[in-house]
């Protein structure tokens, strides 16, 4: 269920809807394209009004200019690949555009073009996501939806078709909105995010802001700093930080009890003992932690660490040495490198000293 959404899409933007199952993405998806009949609230395509309850208002699908990419592609498989792409054009009685040779325009967009007389089973799942998208931009679209597009290929032609993506939306200008759960896929792709909870937004924004100052800690744990730990301070600078004692670590008057949130690649690891626990650089060293698992991922290692009653992931560099499952570590916390929310889940500034 979507509640109290309002949302204006600039001409040439790619939005993206980012979220976790059932926050109401494909829902506001299915309500542009008139898949969903809206309650409440109204929906406007340039100075067309497409949906309004209050006037009861609402214009079929077909009418509407709008295309829409599914995930599953969708195509017909009795049809050619020229046909299929065709279809939009013949429905919308857009032959002069077909005349001119629109199908195999797109098609070339897409590097399709010579598969414009195979049979939708005879592609593989990345050639038919491309003719999907071929489809949905022949009749040129005021508005394309593209419904989770890319999750049903395989991680390395995931990345492949994104990148296609994104160039085809600079070269082509086109206007859209993009649903998925994927945090890599949003900032890749969007020229805005929205994230979405519970049928609302919870954050809009340019990809680079939501991702660097997430506005609550949903936002922040949704977008990769899953790590947590509690803060208490009583104003004299110093923090009370997973069972250690930091001084230094917040500014003089900064007080009360807060959630810090970190990235993965954000913390350090070094065995217990190693040096001093103060700041080191600007660097905290939090005590008392236990190595659970190393999970070796190339130039790079997952750490999973025991602190108390909580786990915590680390991403180290192989460069920086092995540590041992079961070893005891201290975990370097850098303020810069932080996120901290105060009890409403809201993001808090100017809560670290000056450097």
């Amino acid at each position: 269920m979507l509640r109290d959404i309002t949302l204006e899409i600039e001409k040439g933007e790619l939005l993206v809807l980012l979220g976790p199952s059932g926050c109401g993405k494909t829902t506001l998806l299915r309500c542009l394209v008139g898949l969903e009949k809206p309650g409440k609230g109204s929906v406007e395509l340039g100075d067309k009004t497409v949906v309004d309850a209050a006037r009861r208002i609402f214009v079929q699908p077909n009418r509407r200019d709008i295309a829409m990419v599914f995930q599953n592609y969708a195509l017909w498989p009795h049809m050619k690949i020229a046909q299929n792409v065709a279809y939009p054009l013949k429905s919308r009685r857009m032959k002069n555009e077909i005349q001119r040779g629109r199908v195999e325009e797109v098609l070339k967009v897409v590097q399709c073009e010579h598969l414009a007389d195979r049979f939708p089973p005879e592609l593989s799942g990345g050639q038919q996501q491309r003719i999907s998208l071929a489809r949905a931009l022949a009749p040129r679209p005021a508005l394309l939806l593209l419904d989770e597009p890319l999750s049903n290929l395989d991680a390395l032609l995931r990345i492949e078709l994104r990148a296609q993506l994104r160039m085809l939306h600079r070269e082509l200008g086109f206007t859209g909105v993009y649903v998925t759960h994927d945090q890599e896929e949003a900032l890749a792709l969007g020229t805005r995010v929205a994230v979405m909870k519970e049928g609302q937004f919870e954050q809009i924004g340019k990809p680079n802001e939501v991702y660097s100052r997430p506005a609550t800690e949903y936002v922040a744990d949704f977008l990769g700093a899953r790590n947590r730990l509690e803060l208490h301070s009583n104003g004299d600078g110093s923090a009370r930080v997973g069972g250690s004692t930091l001084p230094g670590f917040v500014r003089p008057g900064f007080k009360g009890s807060y959630a810090l949130r970190m990235r993965d690649g954000d913390m350090l690891l070094r065995p217990a003992g190693t040096r001093g626990a103060g700041a080191e650089e600007g660097r905290y060293w939090v005590t008392g932690g236990e190595l659970g698992e190393v999970l070796p991922t190339g130039d790079h290692a997952e750490h999973i660490v025991r602190l108390g009653d909580q786990t915590l992931f680390i991403d180290v560099p192989s460069r920086l040495g092995a540590l041992a499952p079961e070893q005891a570590v201290e975990i370097g916390l850098k303020p810069a490198h932080v996120l901290c929310y105060d009890t409403d889940g809201r993001l808090v500034d100017d809560w670290a000293p000056a450097r």
